[in-house]
């Protein structure tokens, strides 16, 4: 199954999201089209560690479908609760699962599309991954500024061609959560994926606009990483360009997410450094 590309599964699968707003923030739709999708059977058990208190979680399929896993040890380890069940997605598949936490904080996000529609979720727990609040959804399909007249030859509507957001990754330091997506912008015509970040402030409560960290139109940008320490923000990306060429690039912020500073080329020497002016807000 692994890198091949199923053409029923990126209608229901892959998705390409703009990371929205929880609460009264609107949400912004995102679009795409043909590339390599997550293989569902490559998944991964991304873990986070604080204090004494270890967090796995994971998707498989034990049910019929795919679901988000979680377990969590208060012990350093050397003890697991029960495992719970975090997307409880019977008309669905969830998958993308990545774990952050701070402090008492358990932060979990993943993919999936039990309501027809390629969406983004996060569920918070604060007491050290023992209960979590309801789910909330990041994203809205939905809203989306595309007309038919809009859309590539033979696409009849813009939920024809709704896939998954993917590269979903989560990271805290503090009240400040960042969540990063790969996907497309409802603006760009191009239709190849760019980077967002969207943040909260307040433990998740809720979340700002979000912010196009790649600003690539016409390039795909993907395979993002992100690190954070104190009031610093760092994502990575790779763009490639359409020559082939694979370019690794890294934005900062300074200010806990509100705003970036300009593009930095990681492939180019200290003397031929070249930077973008895109400082985003």
């Amino acid at each position: 199954m692994k890198n091949k590309l199923e053409i029923k599964i990126i209608l229901s699968l892959c998705f390409v999201t703009i990371i929205t707003a929880v609460t009264a923030v609107p949400l912004q739709s995102a679009h795409a089209f043909s590339w390599p999708c997550i293989d569902r059977s490559d998944g991964k058990a991304p873990i986070a560690v604080s204090d004494d208190n270890v967090y796995v979680a994971w998707w498989g399929n034990t049910t019929g479908n795919y679901e988000v896993m979680f377990k969590a040890s208060n012990d350093g380890g050397k003890t697991f609760g029960d495992k719970i069940s975090l997307s409880n997605s019977t008309n669905g598949t969830s998958v993308e699962a990545d774990v952050a936490a701070f402090g008492n904080n358990v932060y979990i996000t993943y993919a999936d599309n039990k309501t027809g529609d390629a969406d983004a979720y996060i569920r918070t727990s604060n007491d050290n991954g023992k209960t979590f609040g309801p789910e909330f959804k990041l994203t809205n399909n939905s809203d989306s500024s595309l007309t038919s007249s809009s859309l590539p030859q033979g696409m009849k509507s813009y939920d024809n061609v709704k896939t998954s957001p993917y590269e979903l990754k989560v990271a805290a330091e503090g009240d400040n959560v960042y969540v990063i997506a790969t996907g497309g912008d409802k603006n760009d015509t191009t239709y190849q994926p760019d980077v967002f970040i969207r943040v909260s402030n307040d433990s998740g409560k809720t979340f700002g606009k979000d912010i196009n960290l790649s600003e690539s139109k016409g390039i795909v940008s993907e395979r993002t990483e992100i690190g954070v320490l104190g009031d610093k923000v760092f994502v990575t990306w790779w763009d490639k360009g359409s020559d082939g060429t694979d370019t690794p690039l890294l934005r900062i912020s300074d200010d806990r997410g509100q705003t970036f500073g300009d593009i930095i080329d990681l492939s180019a020497n200290a003397t031929d450094s070249n930077t973008t002016n895109t400082t985003s807000s």
